[in-house]
């Protein structure tokens, strides 16, 4: 039987095996001429740099064509040019947006496309997932100031401009107050790579000012010496500098490398291919303690973890291995395994009855607030002595509350939901002077779709709440939509009005999931503590002002299509 060895003492037996001849090796290269391997660099890093120039200039040729061709001949984009209703230029500015995401799943150095049109007071478009909400803000903020003071003088061609404390590409075209603009940033265009322990940057250039990778140039010492494409730079000049500059984007671009000079020898050639042989040798030798003492070992430990991934909590870890570390792994594991199967067995007993709890409180709790709506609706209608119209809306407020109250689902189709929202805007224009419009756009395959009940009514009798007086009728929309978002798939479902809207404070305790809103808008909580219970994966809410408020709720269509509750 093998004598068990420590992990620590196998890797270093393995690393003196390889290390020391590799040491060697690296003595013999130094030895290389350094005149010839810096040539040979400048050639190589200035054809990889024209190849990276070319592709980039490319996908921004491509970008500006794309722009130039929807500004010509794209009637929604053209059509912001003139006054809209609210609701045709949301649904211009989404067709919009669809098309720039088109644009961006095949150029993935774009950070975002906006349309700017401050007749409409619109400065939207789709920004990549790692675009915070700050940079967001900044973007929109300086373009709808730029395009508000310069006007048609805003358009220029690529230049680089620092937004917050970043620096993007920018692009700005358009036509009769309507502007396009495509932001990139320069981050995502800089790219670096690993070169054995070092690594190597692609990284931008403008006045002497270097626009990506800042803290890892000042790190290694690069300073921008104008007027040279190729040069040692580095607090201890040991990275490689080649340089070219860009017609389309005026600026320059850099590609930083480290610097190993290396002396040459008539012999080189000979003595490479016979230390390739023993290396191969030497190579295959520790490739086979490798896998023997530490990759067989991974290889079971990742077995195991699939197995529970797919049968639960009954795999154990079973490492046939002499190594001491990984036998303690495995009593280790084993036997966390054990405690993980009883603490989630006592869990989810405790989980269930809290879940039971909190839903039950949270459904019994929405509906006395519409039910108390429709009772102040009658007394008007009583005081106003219309009694035909009071018949009417008897009749249709008996038949709604036949449906609620025998309704004790924790889920609904969204059709059944459609129907009570229906119900109770008819409610309210048989009792307002000022009959409210309501518009439904709701893909056909999504009306089967389970929801919370009394969710969307919620969001609805706020919009009556808080409606303008003494103006036009009380206008909503609801829209359902089932889109892709990478693999995933998204139902979309938006209620807008043409009211007052949330207040500043209200949209950033709502947006924030951190905060909770008191008082009047419980409401809103409890929707959306509703929606937490229901669904296994997070819902989002986002709530904006677009000339009134607009809520959109977002659910992962697989929870969604099939949601669990655990009761």
């Amino acid at each position: 039987m093998n004598r068990p060895i420590t992990a620590k003492t196998a890797l270093l037996k393995i690393s003196m095996l390889f290390l020391i001849p590799f040491f060697l090796f690296m003595f013999g290269l130094n030895v290389y001429s350094n005149t010839i391997y810096r040539q040979r660099l400048t050639e190589n890093n200035q054809t990889r740099l024209t190849m990276f120039e070319s592709f980039l200039e490319e996908d921004l040729k491509n970008v500006e064509y794309f722009m130039s061709d929807m500004i010509a001949n794209d009637g929604g984009f053209n059509a912001l040019r003139y006054p809209l209703s609210y609701v045709d230029s949301y649904l211009q500015v989404q067709q919009l947006q669809e098309k720039f995401e088109s644009v961006m799943k095949t150029i993935d150095s774009i950070s975002a496309f906006c349309i700017i049109s401050p007749k409409s007071n619109i400065t939207n478009g789709p920004f990549r997932k790692n675009v915070s909400y700050d940079e967001k803000e900044n973007i929109k903020t300086y373009l709808n100031q730029l395009v508000k003071e310069k006007g048609d003088g805003a358009i220029t061609d690529w230049r680089v401009q620092q937004i917050g404390e970043k620096y993007y590409f920018l692009k700005i075209m358009g036509l009769g107050g309507v502007y396009s603009s495509c932001i990139i940033d320069v981050g995502n265009v800089s790219t670096i790579e690993e070169i054995g322990s070092e690594n190597s940057y692609l990284v931008f250039e403008e006045n002497g000012e270097i626009l990506s990778y800042q803290e890892q140039m000042k790190e290694l010492g690069i300073r921008v010496q104008e007027g040279k494409t190729s040069y040692l730079t580095g607090s201890r000049r040991d990275q490689f500098v080649v340089m070219s500059y860009s017609e389309i984007l005026n600026c320059c671009l850099m590609l930083v490398e480290p610097y190993r000079g290396i002396w040459s020898m008539e012999s080189l050639p000979l003595i490479m291919l016979l230390l390739s042989v023993f290396f191969a040798i030497l190579l295959l030798r520790c490739y086979r303690m490798l896998k023997r003492d530490f990759l067989n070992p991974l290889e079971q430990m990742v077995e195991t973890m699939e197995q529970i991934g797919d049968d639960g909590l009954e795999s154990r870890l079973c490492v046939r291995n002499q190594v001491k570390e990984y036998k303690k792994m495995e009593s280790t594991f084993n036997a966390m395994m054990d405690r993980i199967k009883e603490l989630k067995i006592l869990a989810y007993v405790r989980l269930i009855q809290a879940q039971q709890t909190e839903l039950q409180y949270y459904q019994i709790q929405i509906r006395p607030h519409f039910f108390l709506n429709c009772m102040k609706n009658l007394y008007a209608m009583t005081a106003a002595r219309k009694y035909t119209q009071m018949q009417e809306m008897i009749l249709t407020l008996s038949e709604y509350l036949r449906a609620v109250l025998k309704d004790h689902d924790m889920i609904v189709p969204l059709e059944k939901e459609l129907d009570s929202v229906r119900s109770y805007v008819k409610l309210q224009q048989m009792s307002s002077a000022r009959p409210p419009e309501y518009e439904e756009d709701v893909s056909p395959q999504l009306m089967q779709f389970g929801i919370p009940p009394m969710s969307l009514l919620t969001f609805v009798e706020n919009s009556f709440k808080y409606e303008k007086s003494g103006e036009g009728a009380m206008q909503i929309l609801i829209k359902a939509r089932l889109f892709l978002d990478g693999e995933e798939k998204f139902v979309n479902i938006t209620i807008m009005d043409n009211g007052k809207g949330f207040p500043e404070e209200v949209l950033e305790i709502l947006n924030d999931p951190e905060k909770r809103m008191p008082g009047e808008h419980m409401g809103i909580n409890n929707v959306e503590q509703r929606f937490s219970l229901v669904y296994q994966k997070p819902c989002s809410f986002v709530y904006s002002n677009m000339n009134g408020a607009c809520v959109d709720i977002f659910i992962p269509f697989e929870e969604a299509r099939r949601p669990t509750v655990n009761l």
